[in-house]
This record gives structure tokens, C-alpha cells and sequence, in this order.
């Protein structure tokens, strides 16, 4: 298993985040991602608007959980691959992403995206890179 640290790795205080906004299905989903110094994503935050606090705290709590396995030296991939291809409600057309234009589920597009913008997956992209400059 090679790249995978065994010991938890704190994020620093002071960090880096992006906000990407977008809507799915008409609803307006938030995905932040926090960095380590060297670039590497170590959170993620899912913000779902219109949401009822049980559906809300599971969208947290998913976050927050897969924040910690980054945090304990689970590679990005598995977060990426563990949320591509799920279904759920909304899904639908992405508005707001320029490379990402439909998903099946929140978290399938929270998994694109992240594969997308974060680990090169070229694959997980509905527009490719150089289609978009």
C-alpha cells in the first residue's frame, strides 16, 4: 500500500479552502475543500441548501468522516471512488461547474469533483480541460 501514512496528520490552523458553488437539480450545493501546505486535500465540507437538519447532518457527517480517513492517510482516491456512481436526490443537470455537467447524486458530484479538480481524473470529466481554456 504504497502512499498511505498510518498516523493521523492535523491540518494546519491557518489553511487554504475553495468554495465551489453549484446547483443540482435546482438545489444550490456547497463543496469546500481544505488543504495541507503542500497541496494536498485534507477536509472537505458539503453545505446542501433547502435541507432538513436530519439530511443536513448526514451530509455533514459524511464530510466529516471522509475528512478523517484523508487525515489518517486514506489516499484521495478512495473518498473519489467510494462517492462516484452513487444515486440519490437531487441528481441531474450541474449548473455552476464548468467541466462537471451531470450527476447522479450529491455526493456523486462532490466524487467528480473532487477527482476532477484534485487527482486528474480526466475520466470522471464531461468536458475535458482543454475544452474549456
Amino acid at each position: 500500500m504504497a502512499g498511505i501514512r498510518v498516523s493521523y496528520e492535523a491540518l494546519p490552523t491557518r489553511r487554504q479552502c475553495v468554495r465551489q458553488a453549484v446547483k443540482i437539480g435546482g438545489m444550490r450545493v456547497y463543496v469546500d475543500t481544505g488543504f495541507y501546505e503542500d497541496g494536498r486535500v485534507g477536509e472537505i465540507f458539503l453545505a446542501v441548501e433547502r435541507t432538513g437538519s436530519e439530511l443536513r447532518w448526514v451530509y455533514d457527517e459524511v464530510a466529516r468522516s471522509n475528512s478523517k480517513l484523508l487525515q489518517w492517510g486514506a489516499p484521495i482516491e478512495e473518498v473519489i471512488d467510494g462517492w462516484v456512481g452513487s444515486k440519490g436526490s437531487p441528481s441531474g443537470p450541474v449548473q455552476g461547474d464548468k467541466r462537471i455537467k451531470y450527476c447522479s447524486s450529491i455526493l456523486d458530484y462532490c466524487g467528480r469533483y473532487l477527482g476532477v479538480y484534485y487527482n486528474n481524473r480526466e475520466d470522471l470529466a464531461h468536458i475535458k480541460a482543454q475544452e474549456v481554456m
